[in-house]
């Protein structure tokens, strides 16, 4: 049908919307890639530091536990400190300090999801609007040829229709991440929810709360 067009050719002849939808494409792959090691990094830090600090606390008390987390470089260890500075206030106190850490971290395991979602939901409306001007510019062709047959803007219309098919190639992948993400993210809150929760308790083992 394109008479022997190769695939770059036709990428070509999309023209700037095409471009546009591949530089969002990269720009996706980078976040995706970038998410993906920020998300990894954030889970083994969970992993590797629950046990060790729960023996600490358990042979070395709350001092040296908090000096431990304080070098792990760890999402948990973070929000341990957070608990630490609060020692010897109440129980809700020392839980507050510590959620609201918890949500510090959470947060920065949303950085970037909003850009991967919106180029999931406009790549499609911009590969439209590529298509959309392509065909305007084939039947304007059309008219300018006079007594030319459909056949004769048929590659025009179907090259414009790479557009739409770039939409939906930069689209699909980058929705499909977001969603991913935003389930992730979702996990590894509870997890850490769950991993402070146990570690809340060594302020109130440990005797250092008061009336405060």
């Amino acid at each position: 049908m394109f008479g022997g067009l190769s695939f770059i050719g036709l990428i070509s002849k999309g023209g700037v919307t095409v471009i546009v939808l591949g530089l969002l494409s990269v720009l996706s792959v980078a976040i995706m890639l970038e998410r993906a090691w920020a998300f990894r990094k954030f889970r083994r830090g969970i992993a590797d530091l629950i046990g060790p600090l729960k023996k600490t606390l358990g042979s070395s008390g709350l001092s040296v536990a908090a000096g431990y987390s304080g070098v792990a470089e760890s999402p948990l260890g973070r929000v341990f400190l957070a608990g630490y500075e609060k020692r010897g206030r109440k129980k809700d106190v020392i839980e507050g300090a510590m959620e609201l850490a918890g949500r510090r971290e959470v947060q920065k395991l949303e950085r970037f999801l909003g850009v991967i979602g919106t180029i999931g939901s406009t790549a499609p409306f911009i590969g439209l609007f590529g298509t959309v001007l392509g065909i305007i510019r084939a039947f304007s062709d059309m008219a300018l040829t006079q007594g030319a047959s459909p056949s004769a803007v048929a590659d025009g219309i179907a090259e414009a229709l790479v557009a739409t098919a770039a939409g939906l190639f930069v689209a699909i992948p980058a929705v499909a991440a977001y969603n991913y993400f935003v389930r992730t993210v979702s996990k590894y809150s509870l997890e850490l929810e769950a991993s402070a929760s146990e570690l809340t308790e060594a302020f109130i083992s440990d005797g250092m709360e008061d009336k405060r």
